[in-house]
């Protein structure tokens, strides 16, 4: 009625029950969950929940810029001065998720999204897909994440786990593509990706 466009993600429930990470974790329920917390400029909004009898829709903010990634891909690179702009953006958003007892795991440019076409700063953290509550103190020992963007203690159990660090290694390897154009951890495949990520070898 008020003219305000929003974008609309449709579930088959089938998916939802079929969906399993651990034997008592629903990732797409887990998502929706902690979608539902968030409420930051920096971080994709969902609004309403409407559940039919087989599908559950997701009323979510209209974001129209494409992912950060294409973004990099038509630039080259970013300057310094627009870099900050954005990783200032991206840290502030990224703390008010971590102060909400949650952490993302999966960080990386194709899970930022910008909001319009004509601005390349105001982006916003999408894709909660990954995420899980994490409580002060706790270190979490799932692997998971983008090979190429995962914190090294993601990759390598003699850490002992993770925490919400995890997802500032990641962020400080979107700095260094923002800034290169190119990837901090190439490889020929994915194994050759790991392992250079695994022990950080830029």
């Amino acid at each position: 009625s008020d003219g305000i466009k929003y974008a609309v993600k449709s579930i088959h429930k089938k998916k939802i029950l079929e969906s399993k990470r651990k034997k008592d974790i629903n990732p797409l329920l887990s998502e929706i969950e902690i979608m539902r917390v968030l409420e930051h400029q920096g971080v994709i909004r969902l609004y309403e929940i409407y559940e039919e009898e087989t599908i559950v829709h997701l009323v979510l903010e209209l974001l129209e810029g494409g992912e950060l990634f294409e973004r990099i891909k038509q630039k080259g690179t970013y300057s310094e001065k627009d870099a900050m702009m954005i990783m200032k953006n991206i840290l502030e958003a990224i703390s008010y998720v971590h102060s909400k007892g949650i952490i993302h795991r999966d960080l990386k440019p194709e899970n930022l999204i910008l909001k319009s076409k004509d601005n390349d700063y105001d982006v916003k953290i999408a894709d909660f897909g990954l995420a899980s509550f994490i409580k002060d103190g706790e270190k979490l020992n799932l692997p998971c994440g983008s090979p190429g963007y995962v914190g090294p203690e993601v990759l390598d159990t003699s850490f002992g786990g993770y925490d919400t660090k995890a997802d500032i290694f990641s962020i400080g390897v979107i700095l260094y593509v923002l800034l290169t154009g190119w990837p901090a951890f190439p490889g020929a495949n994915v194994n050759d990706i790991i392992t250079k990520n695994k022990i950080a070898d830029v």
